[in-house]
């Protein structure tokens, strides 16, 4: 229920929100391309926008100087990768897509909307579900980060064990990045070291408590 309350929440706060469009959809390629430079990532997979959604399209000409651009292309319940390309054609849900494609392609990075985030930087998506099983398919793990125009970070743990947990959290407002065990593949030390101003959030193991 507080999942639902939080979408419906957020989704409300989308549609009230007044965006400078270039300059705030700027700020989060800005910071997405620094991390494909940071992690030399070559192969990105990029969401075409909804009304209320970053477009990060309109740089796509900027991107290309360090990767190869991939978008989502909806097959059944499920996602599978396109290379990204004209013409979009409109597809469920008022959804722009690429034309398919047969190409089997391992990405590096997914650049990937949302409706909000809780702390353990989890997605709240539209509820649908295509994302979570597209990753949940994956045999690898690409780095994740999600943008949105809104701040939309929730400080309780809302989500299920299906969402998808993301590295990075992007929007014109505030940055944040998922802290991980000693471990895992991103360090609060190297990220600080990249950027200072970022939020940190703690992710925890089973039976521990969550500080922030």
């Amino acid at each position: 229920m507080q999942k639902t309350h939080f979408r419906e929440l957020q989704k409300l706060r989308l549609k009230q929100h007044k965006k400078f469009y270039f300059k705030q959809d700027f700020k989060i390629f800005k910071e997405c391309f620094k991390l494909i430079k940071k992690f030399k990532t070559k192969k990105v997979l990029i969401f075409i926008p909804l009304s209320y959604e970053p477009n990060l399209i309109k740089f796509r000409h900027l991107f290309s100087k360090k990767c190869i651009l991939f978008a989502p292309f909806m097959q059944d319940k499920s996602l599978k990768i396109v290379k990204l390309r004209l013409p979009f054609i409109k597809k469920r849900f008022g959804v722009l897509e690429p034309m398919n494609s047969f190409l089997e392609i391992k990405i590096d990075l997914a650049i990937v909307p949302v409706i909000g985030i809780d702390r353990d930087l989890k997605r709240i998506g539209h509820g649908q579900g295509f994302y979570d099983r597209f990753f949940e398919n994956l045999s690898y793990k690409p780095y994740i980060i999600f943008t949105q125009s809104i701040d939309a970070f929730s400080e309780k743990n809302i989500t299920e064990k299906h969402d998808i947990m993301g590295e990075f959290y992007i929007n014109p407002y505030k940055k944040y990045f998922r802290k991980e065990n000693k471990n895992d593949r991103v360090s609060n030390r190297t990220y600080n070291r990249f950027n200072r101003s970022w939020n940190r959030i703690f992710s925890c193991q089973k039976n521990q408590r969550c500080q922030a």
